[in-house]
């Protein structure tokens, strides 16, 4: 019996070199040497002590290139897009956590309206 060795890196672990995320994203080693310029995006150092691109990196720079090349945009407006998206992200994950937290909020008042109905009952029948 053999087993096999699978070793998974997180999306933010940079595992790929310069050329071969280039090559993943399907862009030009100049566009992406472009982008680090402009601040796009940052290589990262990897465990073997070179430099490279995580998943999630290629996955970025992959959004650059789309916003670039088919919607036209110049890098610093696709840095501004780049920008309101991750507020709009951020803003959206709030909501979330806001709708969450009211919907605990309901029902915790609901369970305590249940609690002053059932003692309001109780004390009326003791009443009478």
């Amino acid at each position: 019996m053999s087993y096999k060795l699978t070793i998974r890196s997180r999306d933010d672990e940079p595992v790929y070199t310069r050329l071969v995320a280039a090559q993943l994203a399907q862009v030009s080693l100049d566009f992406l040497c472009l982008c680090e310029a402009e601040g796009l995006i940052q290589v990262q150092g990897m465990a073997g002590g070179g430099q490279g691109y995580s998943v999630a990196g290629i996955r970025h720079l992959v959004r650059i290139h789309r916003l670039h090349e088919d919607v036209g945009l110049d890098l610093p407006a696709v840095e501004v897009t780049l920008n309101l998206r991750r507020q709009v992200l951020d803003l959206m994950a709030q909501i979330e956590e806001l709708e969450r937290r009211m919907a605990q909020r309901e029902q915790e008042l609901l369970d305590e309206i249940g609690r002053l109905r059932r003692r309001q009952a109780v004390e009326a029948d003791w009443r009478w």
